[in-house]
């Protein structure tokens, strides 16, 4: 075996450029299809929902009950977006909303049994939808991607999806 050894730092820093862009390309041409994906599923939905509002659900599966304003700082947004975002999902009966057991002053945002349906049915979709595309990979492709995107999955602190799921079933 031959070690490498660098020319010169600048020119590892062109490779390491060049592999860096050549991965951020790849990653947001399989964005472009991901986010396809996501959407279609969502629209699978049995109740009309948006994106946000189905992070806000997966947040809810995921992390447990949680206040409107732990959900703005997961999502991002304003306390009185996100406390929208529950009042539509509240009206759609996908969660609830209770006073905390803990802390009489402070509100609990809850995923419904009808909020679990609606995650499950997305999920079912979105892995047909990801099905059909593994389909035309072939099988070595495929053992490169697990592992490359639970690699990156680890990496965006994102939960696996057997655990996931078991938020949700």
């Amino acid at each position: 075996m031959t070690k490498r050894t660098p020319a010169s730092p600048a020119v590892d820093d062109a490779l390491d450029d060049a592999l860096a862009d050549a991965l951020a390309d790849a990653f947001i041409t399989v964005s472009r299809a991901l986010v396809g994906t996501a959407v279609r599923s969502v629209n699978a939905a049995p109740v009309e929902v948006t994106l946000v509002q189905h992070r806000l659900l997966v947040l809810l599966a995921t992390g447990g009950d949680q206040t409107v304003g732990t959900l703005a700082g997961q999502l991002e947004v304003n306390a009185s977006n996100a406390s929208r975002l529950c009042d539509r999902l509240q009206k759609l009966g996908l969660v609830s909303r209770d006073r905390s057991t803990t802390d009489g002053r402070a509100v609990e945002v809850s995923l419904t049994a009808s909020g679990r349906e609606l995650l499950e049915t997305v999920r079912a979709h979105r892995r047909h939808e990801v099905r059909r595309i593994l389909s035309h990979m072939s099988p070595d492709d495929v053992e490169a991607a697990i592992t490359a995107l639970t690699a990156f999955g680890e990496a965006a602190n994102e939960v696996g999806e057997a655990q996931w799921t078991a938020h949700i079933l």
